[in-house]
């Protein structure tokens, strides 16, 4: 696979992260700003609160993530080790956060035992949607997959080359593939 093809995939797989971090910033949103007008009889303040705190904490990870990784998409292609040690540190650091979102969601502070009175679990459904359960594990999930597979594409020996070496020299980039290939 010729360089500048393994790099424009790095970059498509950053962009794509940050695209999709941007949609769960974007619905937990709307789903925070909903829960805070929901008004509940039997569900308890304590329930309510935690759901409202791993709605904020998705949030942070999300909006902080699709931020730092559309910057880094500006400097995904400059050849500098600073932002392939970037991308490898923080991409797998942002995913672990993104797994770790999903696995103690807000799902847990209202499941259901099945011994609750049916208004209860349509307070439960309402403050934690199916759908956004849907839209934000599969965002998180193939966002996390996207960013352990950048981290571990970037040791690959062309892209280390490519990110080490030539720093400051106007020649463009040939990898020993390109070299031997031609």
């Amino acid at each position: 696979m010729q360089v500048g093809t393994q790099v424009r995939l790095v970059f498509w797989s950053v962009a794509a992260a940050a695209a999709l971090l941007a949609v769960d910033a974007a619905v937990t949103a709307v789903v925070t700003r909903d829960l805070a007008a929901l008004h509940t009889v039997l569900m308890s303040p304590r329930s309510l609160r935690q759901v409202e705190a791993d709605y904020h904490n998705n949030l942070a990870v999300a909006s902080v993530g699709a931020v730092v990784l559309g910057a880094l998409l500006f400097f995904v292609r400059w050849r500098t080790p600073k932002i392939r040690a970037i991308l490898w540190v923080a991409g797998p650091l942002l995913a672990l956060a993104l797994l770790c979102g999903l696995v103690g969601g807000p799902e847990w502070a209202v499941a259901p035992t099945g011994d609750e009175p049916e208004l209860l679990r349509q307070e439960y459904a309402r403050a934690v949607p199916e759908w956004y359960l849907w839209v934000h594990g599969v965002a998180g999930l193939i966002a996390a997959g996207l960013l352990f597979f950048v981290a571990g594409f970037l040791v690959r020996t062309d892209l280390r080359e490519y990110y080490l070496e030539g720093q400051g020299t106007g020649d463009s980039y040939r990898s020993w593939i390109d070299r031997t290939s031609a």
